[in-house]
């Protein structure tokens, strides 16, 4: 009688084990037929290459025209975004005095241009990745993009942090990703990086 309970009961995974797309915010199963991609989205996951967690990085490719150099300095101008703007106007009648805040167009400037981006088209089967141009990258904070800078004629690789305040730490060498917490812990216990084996003490490329 128990196993017959047992079995009539519908499995599900716990939230906290199954792979969260940081993209759409889709909770994935964990046996996923299509791969390691979101099962809504089609977006790819990013694996921390230590815990093997999925990290909140979002790949991004460059408009057609724009290079890596010139994406580079664009990121690394860190434009100030503006600010919403309102005005309180206040109106009075016979039996109340009312204060009313009128936000104008000026407030769509507080908007991140990237997450405006990351929008695709609902069931469809296609991966649509994540192009951004110049205002975008403009946009950006040098400290929320990692960028994998491959020898030629491989190209780079861009990724976007959706979480800044949780911190991602990216060896030179090898370009793997980790948790910055754990990648500091395993570097102290081998003084080296935990996949490629590059000593920290090492300057070379």
């Amino acid at each position: 009688l128990g196993t017959l309970t047992i079995r009539s009961k519908p499995f599900h995974d716990s939230e906290e084990l199954v792979p969260l797309c940081y993209r759409c915010s889709t909770n994935n199963p964990l046996l996923n037929n299509l791969g390691n991609v979101c099962i809504n989205c089609r977006q790819p996951f990013i694996f921390s290459a230590s815990s093997y967690e999925v990290l909140h990085l979002v790949e991004f490719y460059l408009e057609e025209g724009i290079t890596d150099e010139e994406a580079v300095a664009l990121i690394d101008l860190e434009a100030p975004r503006h600010k919403r703007e309102g005005k309180w106007r206040e109106t009075s009648s016979n039996n109340s005095q009312t204060l009313k805040l009128d936000e104008t167009m000026d407030s769509i400037g507080e908007d991140d241009p990237f997450t405006a981006k990351l929008s695709f088209e609902q069931g469809s089967s296609e991966f649509v990745p994540v192009v951004v141009n110049r205002s975008v990258l403009r946009s950006m904070s040098r400290r929320d993009v990692l960028i994998k800078r491959w020898p030629p004629p491989l190209q780079w690789q861009y990724f976007r942090s959706l979480l800044p305040d949780a911190s991602i730490t990216m060896c030179p060498s090898c370009f793997q990703m980790f948790h910055s917490e754990d990648y500091e812990l395993l570097v102290l216990q081998h003084a080296c990086c935990p996949y490629c084996r590059r000593r920290i003490d090492d300057t070379g490329p």
